[in-house]
Parts: structure tokens; sequence; C-alpha cells
């Protein structure tokens, strides 16, 4: 114990960086558990698709056709307060979001859980994490 404390007082900096990478660790996952919405791997999405969740592609429309989720509605981020009537629909059933990458689905998400939409989640690593676990698209 002692030698901790005496490497502590030669080292300052050094502990410095270690308390700082813990709080930043210890905040991150304060915010996760503050969310209202779960991110989940491809094959953890698989199961929720075959328990006939929604999947809903917030890509752009020249995107979803070069490639998208089997049986996947697209609903562009930038239509989604338009398209109201449409999200109503799905209240009470599963939702699953996904983008290029996860992180507009996120933004998403908490638009839909706010609107009183749920379950939701969230493909982590949106399509690209899909397409490298070789799960299949559909393409126009």
């Amino acid at each position: 114990m002692s030698r901790l404390l005496e490497f502590s007082q030669h080292h300052p900096l050094l502990i410095g960086l270690v308390v700082i990478a813990i709080l930043a660790l210890a905040v991150d996952e304060a915010l996760r558990r503050m969310r209202k919405y779960r991110e989940l791997a491809a094959s953890q999405a698989v199961l929720l698709i075959n328990k006939g969740a929604a999947v809903i592609d917030l890509r752009s429309h020249a995107e979803y056709d070069a490639g998208h989720i089997i049986n996947a509605r697209n609903l562009p981020l930038a239509e989604l307060d338009d398209r109201t009537a449409e999200l109503d629909k799905l209240k009470g059933q599963p939702v699953l979001l996904y983008c290029n990458s996860g992180s507009d689905a996120g933004k998403a998400a908490d638009k839909l859980v706010k609107r009183g939409l749920g379950p939701v989640d969230v493909l982590k690593g949106g399509l690209a994490a899909w397409q490298q676990q070789q799960f299949p698209v559909e393409r126009r």
C-alpha cells in the first residue's frame, strides 16, 4: 500500500488520467442505463424480428433501394416527424430501428419513445453490422 501511495505521489498526471478514464466509463454506463431503448447485436435483432417486431430503416430512399433488411419499412429520419399516422399504427408493437452505422437510430429511438411507441430497440452498428454478420438483405 505504501508503494502505491509513493507511486501516486511521483506520477500525479498518470493517476489523474486513470481517475478521468474511470469517471468517463461511469458516466457512459449511467447514460446507457437511463436510455429508454436497448441496443441489440445483429443476432439478437434476428430473434426480435422472428417474434414479429416492426423493422424500420431510417436511411434515405436511395440507400434503402440499394439494400435493406427483408420486410423493413423505409422511414427516413428526415421524414420521421411528418409521418406520425404511420408511426401511431405501431403503438404496442416491438420496433427495431436501424440506419447505416447505428448513430442516427439512437436519435430516432428517443423520439419514438417520447411519442409512446415501444418497446423500441436499435440495431447496434446499423446495417453495416448486419451485413458483417452475413445476414440477408433485400434489394429493389
